[in-house]
């Protein structure tokens, strides 16, 4: 064997584990797995598959540096597209490279990225981003999601750019219907996205409904039916579900569950979006309880980091998931494990990985902590001690918290 971790607690089994690893896979899971030239040991606490970044905008990291603050989400939107005027290869390049060893050192070494494709920045951040996942294929991988930001209908010129962009090698389709003048036109939008998406034989993931008044849901569930799409289609934000009277709410929760809809909420960026609310403010995120109660795939992502439209960001799974607990309002014991499924088996089920999970026969992709309870990551919200990629341990995280004085 070429690596064994010994003494692995693992989320959902009780007591501990030896996981053999060979050739960057897992060979084995047991009491016993035998000997290996290397051995790590986990003291007793958590090892856990890889974590999944599923939604972040790598192509507007870090413009907080350099454009001035906003106070709501309509504001943050004029500013960047502004932005993308000057966007160069380079420039978006150096900034995403940046915040790749973030992400690394945080145990994320699965990312889907949804980039800007229009009329603004053409088709600039999928050719660097296309780059850097070549550079870095070794220590993390990363799908592509070529997203309409200014509009489909709205935007003339952006439907041959998401051709262009997904024949250059983008994974998944994305959209945003409420970047359109009219309820019809974001109906539109949403048909033609499934025309492309059926024709090119990709994925779909759409933002939906991000502002609290607006109702595409219901229509892109309804098309996820008709189209025959259940399982490969992902909903992104869903803010204005928070809104909605409690009826028709549990209606369209039913529906997602139905057409087998993933969601992926975004509190760290999302929190400020009810910064236009009167008081008292909303919390910028939609009904996880309610959704996973109800069996709906859901997960959380990062969205944004350090640009108009969050001033933080960590690329840290775990702070994010603290944040979302306190936000979502999720306390138990049995919700803190729901919490850590999220960037973990719930994102993969998301991205379709294959080969994914602490299963013998899978990619040896995982992280080792310093805890031993989905309550403490949470409430820690720390660095993984090492975090391993194909078997091979890219970073070891030696600083620890020291709990006596």
């Amino acid at each position: 064997m070429d690596l064994m971790i010994r003494n692995a607690r693992i989320l959902g089994r009780e007591g501990l584990f030896e996981i053999a690893i060979n050739e960057g896979k897992i060979v084995d899971i047991g009491a016993a797995c035998g000997d290996s030239a290397k051995a790590l040991d986990a003291r007793g606490n958590l090892v856990l598959p890889t974590f999944i970044e599923p939604h972040i905008h790598f192509d507007k990291v870090l413009l907080a540096e350099k454009l001035n603050e906003t106070s709501s989400i309509t504001e943050a939107r004029q500013m960047v597209r502004e932005a993308k005027k000057s966007f160069t290869t380079s420039e978006v390049r150096e900034r995403v490279e940046k915040i790749i060893p973030w992400g690394i050192e945080n145990g994320v070494t699965v990312v889907r990225t949804h980039l800007d494709v229009d009329s603004y920045s053409k088709t600039t951040s999928v050719e660097a981003v296309i780059d850097l996942s070549r550079k870095y294929r070794d220590l993390i991988d990363i799908q592509i999601v070529v997203f309409p930001q200014e509009g489909l209908v709205k935007d003339s010129q952006t439907f041959d750019l998401l051709l262009k962009a997904i024949e250059m090698g983008a994974d998944v389709l994305g959209g945003l219907p409420e970047a359109e003048r009219s309820e019809e036109d974001s109906r539109k939008q949403i048909d033609q996205l499934f025309l492309l998406a059926k024709q090119k034989d990709l994925d779909l993931d759409v933002h939906c409904d991000v502002l609290p008044s607006l109702r595409n849901t219901e229509y892109y569930v309804s098309q996820v039916l008709k189209n025959h799409y259940e399982g490969r289609a992902t909903a992104d934000h869903l803010i204005a579900l928070a809104y909605y009277d409690d009826d028709y709410a549990s209606r369209i929760i039913r529906m997602l569950g139905a057409a087998s809809i993933n969601v992926i909420a975004n509190p760290c960026t999302m929190m400020s979006s009810g910064n236009t609310d009167r008081p008292p403010k909303a919390r910028g995120i939609t009904r996880v309880k309610e959704l996973v109660r109800a069996g709906v795939n859901v997960a959380f992502g990062s969205d944004n980091i350090i640009d108009p439209y969050n001033p933080f960001g960590d690329f840290n799974p775990l702070s994010n998931g603290y944040l979302l607990a306190y936000g979502a309002q999720m306390g138990s014991v049995s919700e803190f494990e729901a919490l850590i499924r999220m960037p973990t088996y719930c994102s993969a089920k998301a991205l379709r990985l294959e080969n994914y999970g602490l299963v013998a026969g899978n990619d040896a992709d995982l992280n080792i902590f310093s805890e031993s309870s989905p309550r403490e990551l949470l409430r820690k919200h720390g660095k993984p001690r090492y975090v391993i990629k194909k078997g091979k341990t890219l970073v070891e995280n030696k600083s620890e918290t020291i709990r006596n004085f």
